[in-house]
């Protein structure tokens, strides 16, 4: 990728890059523009139409509390959708937290193995890594592991 960059750049052809992207954003701001009129003078007929149906005052009203609705819904779809990505981004963080901890533990099991007694610490960080298992799970369950056989 980085060497067609080096080829644009050096055949000229950003320039000519440079000035398409230059005429699609001023097209499509002039676009979207003019879709915003659009819209703005459909509800405009809109009121109108129900200013002589129902009165100016009546129509007003209706427009704010129909307006209003309409924020309420975007905001309430707005936090429901940020909440769950939150507890997402939550679960994949949790999750990439325990890869790492696996792969910190894989690159330093050589290193413990070569040592005098490392077999014994190996097997207490497995022992501690089992235990640490143990304990997220009963704290997952909601089981107080002191009160078991009650």
């Amino acid at each position: 990728m980085l060497a067609r960059l080096f080829a644009l750049l050096a055949t000229d052809e950003a320039a000519v890059v440079k000035r398409r992207l230059k005429a699609a954003v001023i097209a499509y701001a002039l676009v979207g523009a003019a879709a915003l009129l659009a819209f703005v003078f459909l509800i405009l007929a809109g009121y109108l139409a129900a200013a002589i149906h129902w009165g100016a005052i009546e129509s007003a009203i209706g427009f704010a509390v129909g307006f209003l609705l309409l924020a309420l819904l975007v905001y309430v779809a707005y936090r429901i959708l940020a909440g769950a990505q939150r507890r997402a981004q939550q679960r994949k963080r949790a999750a990439d937290a325990s890869m790492m901890a696996g792969a910190s533990a894989m690159a330093m099991l050589p290193a413990l193995l070569s040592k005098k007694g490392g077999v014994a610490a190996v097997l207490m960080g497995l022992a501690g890594i089992a235990g640490y298992a143990a304990y997220r799970e009963f704290g997952r369950s909601g089981v107080d592991p002191s009160k078991r056989d009650e």
